[in-house]
């Protein structure tokens, strides 16, 4: 469930009977309004997912609560993974007061209006797509977070700021290493956490690790690096987050 739209994953053999799965879902759960069925992968560097509606009210943004952040949203349009949310809350408990933090794909705001609103930070959030980022400065102002937060509409790649951060926050799974060099652009010059996520078997976790310390040093910096397991994204694949604390040489 995101907000009063319930998200459903239906085997394809049962796709006949999507309308009345629909239906059904809403009767379950009065808080429930709207039922759409995935029909296909989440798809490009926007992260857009594929959903259809199957029951219930065409009217598919909605408002949820999470860690007393509001988000506003449409999740047929934008992806808003709930199993995240630990995550969301364990970065935004070690950012510290005063830190420069950069979420380099923010969404509609996950990562960076968490921090926003829990420490004195300034937060940099910078999402690609045009959808996401409408919702993102919905979001903002939901939160009555326009003194803390910098939205920013672009490719993180071309328009981070440039040596400011004390931490970067890397929250897209695929082909994240593409995007590491412009993280390291983005610390300081005194160095700084990036956390950096990526969907991946674990027997890759070793060459990642050796690929992230030859990117730090080629930058200028060397890698203190602690990999933890978020959940599993697919079989046989992982949702990983890298800690890369980098200090310079």
């Amino acid at each position: 469930m995101v907000g009063h739209v319930a998200l459903v994953h239906l085997d394809h053999r049962f796709w006949q009977y999507a309308e009345q799965v629909g239906e059904l879902t809403i009767e379950y759960n009065r808080r429930i309004r709207s039922v759409a069925a995935r029909c296909g992968p989440t798809k490009g560097v926007t992260r857009k997912p594929a959903y259809r509606l199957v029951a219930g009210d065409p009217d598919t943004v909605t408002t949820l609560t999470e860690g007393g952040i509001k988000f506003s949203l449409d999740p047929l349009l934008v992806t808003f993974s709930r199993g995240n949310r630990q995550e969301r809350l364990r970065v935004s408990s070690v950012v510290r007061q005063g830190e420069v933090v950069v979420d380099m794909f923010a969404c509609v705001g996950q990562f960076a209006l968490p921090v926003a609103k829990a420490k004195s930070s300034q937060v940099f959030a910078i999402e690609i797509d045009p959808v996401a980022y409408g919702f993102l400065l919905q979001n903002v102002r939901l939160n009555n977070l326009d003194n803390k937060l910098v939205p920013i509409l672009g490719d993180c790649r071309e328009v981070h700021p440039v040596g400011v951060a004390d931490r970067v926050i890397m929250g897209y799974l695929h082909d994240t290493f593409m995007f590491l060099p412009a993280a390291f652009e983005t610390l300081s010059k005194a160095g700084g956490m990036i956390h950096m996520h990526v969907a991946t078997p674990m027997k890759n976790i070793a060459s990642l690790k050796e690929m992230i310390a030859s990117e730090a040093a080629e930058r200028g910096f060397r890698a203190n690096i602690v990999v933890r397991r978020v959940k599993t994204y697919s079989p046989g694949v992982e949702h990983i987050a890298f800690d890369i604390h980098a200090a310079p040489n």
